[in-house]
C-alpha cells in the first residue's frame, strides 16, 4: 500500500520527474522557511522580546526557549504551515491547470497583501543598507517572519507558473 504523499506527489505519473522535483523543492523550502518564521514568533513570545525591543536574545536561547517548553500556539502554527503546504501539493498535483494555477496566484497575492510586502521591504533593506549585517539577535522586531511570508508568496508564484508550464503526460490506462 502506497503512503498518502507517493499518491499525492506521483499517483498517475502526469508530470515529469523534473516537474515533480521542483515543486516539492519550492514547497519544501518555503515550507521551511515559514516554520522557522513560526518559531522565531513563538521564541519572541517567550522571552518578552516582543514587547521589549532593547532585550538582547541569543539564538540558541531563544530556539530553546521555544523547544523545551512547548505551547500549543507553536503546535497550532506549525499544523497551519503543514496544512498549508500539503494544500498548495493538492492544488499543483491534483487540480486542473486554471484552477490550480488561480488559487496558486491567488495564495500568492493574499501572502503578500498580507505581510509579503512588508517582508519584502526588509529584504531589500537588507541588501541595500545592511548587507545581512543587521543585529538579527532583536526577535522582537518580527523581521523574519515577515520576509517568511514574502518568500512564500514568491514561491507560490513561481509554483503557479511552474504548473502553467508543466506539459502533463496522459497515460492511457490498460485494458486487459
Amino acid at each position: 500500500m502506497r503512503g498518502a504523499a507517493s499518491v499525492i506527489i506521483g499517483g498517475t505519473n502526469m508530470f515529469s520527474r523534473t516537474v515533480r522535483y521542483i515543486a516539492c523543492s519550492l514547497i519544501g523550502a518555503a515550507s521551511g522557511i515559514l516554520a522557522l518564521g513560526a518559531l522565531l514568533f513563538q521564541a519572541a513570545s517567550a522571552t518578552g522580546a516582543d514587547s521589549n525591543y532593547n532585550l538582547r536574545v541569543s539564538w540558541f536561547s531563544a530556539l530553546s526557549s521555544v523547544i523545551w517548553s512547548p505551547r500549543w500556539r507553536l503546535f497550532l502554527l506549525l499544523l497551519g504551515i503543514i496544512l498549508l503546504a500539503g494544500f498548495a501539493l493538492l492544488l499543483f498535483f491534483r487540480a486542473r491547470r486554471s484552477l490550480g494555477a488561480t488559487v496558486l496566484f491567488l495564495q500568492a497575492g493574499v501572502a503578500f497583501y498580507y505581510g509579503g510586502a512588508l517582508g519584502w521591504y526588509f529584504i531589500l533593506r537588507e541588501f541595500e543598507t545592511y548587507h545581512f549585517s543587521m543585529d538579527a539577535e532583536k526577535l522582537g522586531e518580527y523581521w523574519l517572519v515577515f520576509e517568511a511570508v514574502a518568500i512564500w508568496s514568491l514561491l507560490t508564484g513561481a509554483l503557479a507558473v511552474v504548473r502553467l508550464a508543466a506539459q502533463e503526460k496522459f497515460v492511457e490506462a490498460q485494458t486487459k
